[in-house]
């Protein structure tokens, strides 16, 4: 009886053992919840701004597009007004070697019928 109440007297100023299984970290199942929660909030917050900018550089395509077939049809319109406005009318262009066109030569074999007519 004596050995029993020296070996409690002696065991209970040390700190309590765990045992190797029983960790005092959190568990791991639970930090591998948490985890996945945080990276699928992350995932979802991406998505979430990606789509934002998709919806943003739609529309910028669109407003591009937009713009230049307005600048498009204002550029013919005021080309063909400014062409219309000149005393001579058109000037004829000259090809690429640089001859000047002979305007004297307009005989019918330069002519189209199905055009003349």
């Amino acid at each position: 009886m004596k050995h029993l109440i020296l070996l409690i007297l002696l065991c209970l100023p040390f700190t309590t053992v765990n045992a190797g299984w029983f960790s005092k970290d959190p568990d791991p199942l639970v930090e591998a919840k948490e985890k996945i929660t945080h990276l699928e909030t992350k995932v979802t917050e991406q998505s979430i701004t990606l789509n934002r900018w998709q919806i943003t550089s739609g529309a910028l395509g669109i407003g591009c597009l937009t713009l230049l077939i307005i600048g498009t049809a204002l550029g013919a319109k005021t080309r063909h007004h400014y062409e219309s406005t000149r005393r001579l009318g058109r000037t004829p262009t000259t090809p690429l070697n640089g001859r000047k066109p002979n305007m004297a030569q307009a005989t019918e074999e330069n002519v189209h019928t199905t055009l003349a007519a």
